[in-house]
């Protein structure tokens, strides 16, 4: 109809994130009809920006068949993450419904603590073996990009999969055929272990000016990637919780609590500070004299 491609005009020339906070006025009628006028794919991209209470409604508004829809058009890192948001039962009963080389992906992913370099990462990357040549890691580059979140950077590995280096696509590009991939990698290279901290991983990264990260095991096996958007995630997040500290607020607060919450969160220690004020008080009047002496 005129009306839904009219919409889908609109959803193209909107930022994603903006439709996203729209949403979030929406009643759950409304938020119905609105994912029935769009497809899947372009429904992805908004639900990626939602915020975790918004993914959540929508979660239990769509049901488990439209949530599968929605993942073939994302990255298997930000399933995780959604994934491990919602509640187990749900979690569950989605895994389920998924192919079993997906689930073994997703759980793996799952096993990292958020906070990590393994909870950040992403297992969609481009890693090919150092003996290949130029025209055959460009045959294979054109068969699995699409699948792929990363292509600027290729990952070189040896025989036993362990990362040696990494190679630029654009220098793939301009090389002749028959040159070998370990011929014009970079050995020089950065990685992080899976167990890493989030906040150092941010500050490797802006240390040595990278577009992207590899996360390796003791073994320097490749596990995953972490891009520059997720960094700057981090950096965000990191600044919030430095602010909230200064302020006296816990790291479990965030700056979006509604005015209930916040006072809920900080109640306790309000009354024990109130009581200590009134124990202070009480030990100064005591002494009063004393003190006036």
């Amino acid at each position: 109809t005129s009306d839904q491609d009219e919409l889908v005009d609109v959803i193209e020339s909107a930022y994603a994130i903006d439709i996203a906070i729209a949403l979030e006025e929406f009643s759950d009628d409304e938020i119905i009809s609105f994912a029935e006028r769009i497809d899947a794919e372009h429904m992805a991209q908004i639900y990626e920006q939602m915020d975790e209470d918004l993914q959540f409604r929508i979660a239990e508004l769509f049901g488990d068949e439209n949530m599968l829809k929605m993942f073939k058009f994302m990255s298997k890192d930000d399933i995780a993450d959604i994934l491990g948001d919602l509640p187990i039962n749900m979690r569950k009963r989605i895994l389920r419904m998924m192919k079993r080389k997906d689930i073994m992906e997703i759980e793996h992913l799952l096993l990292y603590e958020d906070d990590t370099a393994g909870g950040l990462m992403t297992t969609e990357y481009i890693a090919l073996n150092g003996k290949w040549t130029v025209e055959k890691a460009l045959n294979k580059i054109k068969e699995i990009a699409p699948k792929t979140e990363v292509i600027e950077t290729i990952f070189v590995l040896n025989g036993r999969k362990e990362l040696i280096g990494t190679a630029d696509l654009r220098d793939i590009l301009v090389e002749d055929n028959n040159t070998l991939l370990e011929e014009i990698m970079y050995d020089n290279i950065v990685s992080v272990p899976a167990n890493m901290d989030q906040e150092e991983v941010s500050h490797i990264v802006s240390k040595y000016d990278l577009k992207v990260v590899p996360v390796v095991n003791r073994k320097n096996s490749l596990l995953g990637i972490i891009t520059v958007d997720d960094i700057i995630d981090v950096l965000f997040e990191e600044q919030t919780e430095d602010i909230l500290k200064m302020a006296g607020v816990g790291s479990e607060e965030d700056v979006e609590n509604s005015v209930f919450k916040s006072v809920k969160m900080r109640l306790p220690w309000l009354m024990v500070n109130l009581v200590t004020a009134f124990v202070s008080s009480t030990v100064i009047s005591i002494f009063e004299g004393t003190i006036a002496q």
